[in-house]
């Protein structure tokens, strides 16, 4: 599926128009992109192989992107201003619909999903990455080497000359498009070396944080529960007792805490108060009903059931593999607050409240939160203000996302947007 082409050492005459540091996503675009403009091209990835964390985006199946109007789509990004402006400029050049028409030029069949969620047909991410790899082995303006990570940038004046490797090589070029991706999945590769070459470079770096992943919080769930989905739950997040963020949605059940969509979401809305302030989950399993009507449904079958164990009057409201957890919570709760039947059942179905301890971490997070400041990347190019002929996109910068294939078309239309102006 992938050549592996042989390490030889170049000297200057034989510099390449533009190198791409890293083979994922975004860089595989940019690298096609240059093709096309006849750029000769060096594809430097650190891993011996291209593609990795592609080919697990969206569980295996790449959520390729989404059919939203342009307004939608930037409704799902970062909020502030200056980011959303940085977005539109990339998806005005190369929208949601440009990424559908290109893989469907690429031969790769899509289908549109819930909530207008595009995926191969064959729901196999794998299809993406052949689509793309196969496109730039087959050209001779492009190099592949793999095993080769990025120590420093070669720098003169201000001015990129090339890059050095902790494998001892040295590549000259103008031009370098850094695709390295942020923290996420770091066994894919994303480890934060853009980070690292940027700082170098006099760059600011933003905090970075987890994002779109599973909380943490104090009690977790049996294991017997382990990745057990609930469907359409309200989930709020709360500090000081006052409401800062809530979603509606899916759910899943951890060892842990929680997690699954609305969790996720809420995850990149909190990402940056989760270890300073104190933060509270709280579940309502029943959001269509109001309280009144379930209290009065709930005194109702307590009538109806008496003597029944605990879990068999639950049962009325909860599937069975959740009753077991209810029941351990309610003894607890009992031990603790004295709390009556009636009213644990209420609260455990509108105001299930957990303290969030953290989340889970940097090899479950989908996204990296924070990055290369766009403050110093012009937004018309996405090019370095600092160092003349350095480009930055996808991961590694400053912007992020929901779930949805936002985030993925972030990383085409910046890979594009780059490669225009190389």
């Amino acid at each position: 599926m992938e050549r592996i082409f042989n390490i030889f050492f170049f000297n200057k005459r034989n510099k390449y128009d533009c190198i791409v540091i890293g083979a994922g996503a975004s860089g595989l675009l940019a690298t096609l992109f240059l093709q096309k403009r006849n750029k000769k091209v060096l594809l430097l990835e650190k891993k011996k192989q291209a593609g990795m964390k592609l080919r697990l985006t969206g569980k295996g199946r790449c959520n390729l992107t989404n059919t939203l109007s342009l307004t939608e789509f930037l409704s799902h990004c970062s909020s502030l201003k200056s980011n959303k402006n940085f977005i539109t400029t990339a998806l005005k050049r190369f929208s949601n619909h440009d990424t559908i028409q290109l893989f469907q030029d690429l031969g790769v069949e899509l289908i549109e999903e819930r909530g207008r969620r595009i995926y191969p047909k064959s729901g196999k991410s794998l299809d993406i990455f052949l689509a793309l790899i196969k496109q730039i082995e087959n050209s001779t303006l492009t190099d592949i080497y793999f095993s080769q990570t990025v120590s420093s940038l070669i720098i003169k004046n201000n001015q990129i000359k090339g890059v050095k490797t902790l494998e001892g090589k040295e590549y000259y070029c103008d031009k370098v498009i850094l695709a390295a991706g942020g923290k996420t999945y770091p066994q894919t590769g994303s480890e934060g070396d853009a980070y690292y070459l940027a700082k170098k470079c006099g760059h600011t770096i933003t905090p970075l944080y987890p994002a779109l992943v599973g909380l943490r919080t104090q009690r977790g769930h049996h294991e017997n529960l382990q990745n057990y989905l609930i469907k359409n739950t309200n989930v709020k997040i709360l500090h000081n007792n006052q409401v800062i963020a809530q979603e509606n949605g899916d759910i899943t059940l951890d060892e842990y805490g929680f997690s699954g969509p609305a969790i996720l979401r809420l995850s990149r809305k909190i990402a940056h108060l989760l270890y300073k302030e104190q933060l509270y989950l709280q579940i309502d399993l029943k959001p269509k009903i109001n309280e009144k009507a379930l209290l009065e449904e709930i005194t109702t079958t307590l009538k109806e059931r008496q003597g029944m164990s605990v879990e068999n009057i639950v049962r009325a409201w909860l599937p069975k593999e959740v009753c077991f957890d209810f029941k351990r919570w309610y003894k607890e709760e009992k031990q603790n607050n004295k709390t009556p039947l009636p009213q644990a059942i209420l609260t455990y179905l509108k105001h299930y409240k957990e303290e969030i301890i953290g989340d889970m971490g940097w090899d479950e997070a989908i996204i990296t939160q924070g990055g290369i400041s766009l403050n110093e990347i012009n937004p018309n190019t996405k090019k370095n203000k600092k160092i003349k002929g350095l480009y930055f996109i996808g991961e590694e910068i400053d912007i992020d996302a929901d779930t949805g294939g936002f985030n993925l078309q972030i990383a085409f239309s910046t890979a594009v947007f780059a490669s225009d102006n190389i």
